[in-house]
């Protein structure tokens, strides 16, 4: 270029300069919609993005920005459109898998979601913290197409990678009180939750204010409803709980048996009295009967104590004994959300499982997310 032409140019670019008018890239658009979408302002993100977009059509960014407040103003068409045109470009990055993901699920397009958030759970290129993103986003996929097991491994798979997951622990309070009916897990999910997540976020204020004491409630109304419960008498429990085990200690285990019975009878919360009974049947009665009484007293210990899992996994072991092999899917299953890290737990549901009609994509599931627990053990 000569020095006449380079003078030119140089002074025409001044002008435009100094006259506010340089060439629009959108980056300052871009910019202000980030903000505006951050204050949940999307009307206006929306406006700043499409501007963005409009002054640099090939700015992947801005692309992901727009297909992301589209999905959120509830234009999921829209947002599949933008987000197309961000994958022509930019197919591999994984800011636009996951709203591509996000999107497949919102148009119920199940199989390609569960697709795309799995290829993303298992990118070992990507950091824990996205990769438990990926994991969270296939639970809520196979929420929506109703395989709560298989679910449950992945939010599981989802905290194992990154404990600040709010969205794992949330959906999985979810699937614990609904499809599972643990209410005690369901509560504890949810309390974790509310500890991860911004205080001020309407989800967090909605846990707080009705699901959380509604599921107190129902803790607490399941209990009251327990045969016998109104007439608790803690003293007289306690009298034939002492009885019971001095009859142990002579061996007399069918008066032992008969104590714990008369504790049962005298307060039905009593966990001390119901593994006892458990126990007492095991020791007086070898008959598929006695262990199915024995198995009755296990599972009501269970109940009354969620969190016991070695009391779990003793009656998952008799349950699958005696080839009760449903009953050792639900106990054993407890026993995992007890301790989701626990093998004899995990084992002795894949054994189950694997007994049962129709569960072999889920034991599978399980077996996997073992797997994963034994290789994240030897790193």
């Amino acid at each position: 270029m000569n020095s006449s032409l380079r003078y030119a140019l140089s002074a025409t670019l001044a002008a435009l300069a100094l006259s506010g008018c340089t060439p629009k890239d959108g980056a300052k658009e871009l910019e202000q919609g980030r903000a505006a979408y951050d204050l949940r302002d999307l009307k206006r993100a929306e406006k700043l993005f499409e501007k963005s977009v409009a002054f640099s059509p090939e700015n992947v960014d801005a692309l992901v920005c727009l297909a992301r407040v589209k999905l959120d103003l509830g234009e999921p068409e829209a947002a599949r459109e933008w987000i197309g045109k961000a994958a022509v470009l930019a197919g591999g990055d994984v800011d636009v898998r996951m709203v591509q993901a996000h999107v497949a699920w919102v148009l119920k397009d199940y199989a390609v979601a569960a697709k795309l958030f799995a290829g993303i759970a298992d990118d070992a290129a990507l950091s824990p913290e996205v990769r438990a993103q990926g994991w969270a986003g296939l639970g809520v996929v196979e929420m929506a197409r109703e395989n709560p097991d298989i679910a449950r491994c992945a939010f599981f798979r989802a905290i194992r990678l990154d404990r600040r997951t709010a969205a794992a622990w949330y959906h999985l309070g979810l699937l614990y009180r609904d499809a599972f009916g643990y209410q005690e897990a369901a509560l504890e999910q949810f309390e974790i939750f509310v500890r991860l997540e911004a205080a001020a976020s309407p989800r967090v204020q909605k846990v707080q204010r009705n699901v959380i004491p509604k599921i107190k409630e129902t803790i607490s109304r399941e209990a009251a409803a327990r045969p016998g419960v109104a007439k608790r008498d803690s003293a007289a429990c306690a009298t034939e709980i002492t009885r019971a085990t001095a009859a142990l200690k002579k061996n007399d285990f069918r008066t032992a048996r008969q104590r714990y019975q008369a504790a049962v009878a005298a307060d039905p919360l009593s966990y001390p009295a119901a593994l006892g009974l458990a126990k007492a049947w095991l020791k007086t009665d070898a008959t598929k009967a006695g262990q199915a009484k024995a198995l009755e007293s296990y599972r009501h210990a269970c109940t009354l104590r969620p969190g016991a899992i070695s009391t779990f996994l003793e009656a998952g072991v008799l349950a699958y004994k005696i080839g009760m092999y449903a009953q050792a899917v639900e106990i054993y299953s407890r026993a995992v959300a007890a301790d989701p890290a626990s093998f004899d737990a995990l084992d002795g549901l894949i054994r189950a499982l694997r007994r049962v009609g129709g569960r072999t994509k889920d034991a599978q599931a399980y077996q996997l997310y073992r797997e994963s627990i034994t290789a994240s053990r030897k790193k």
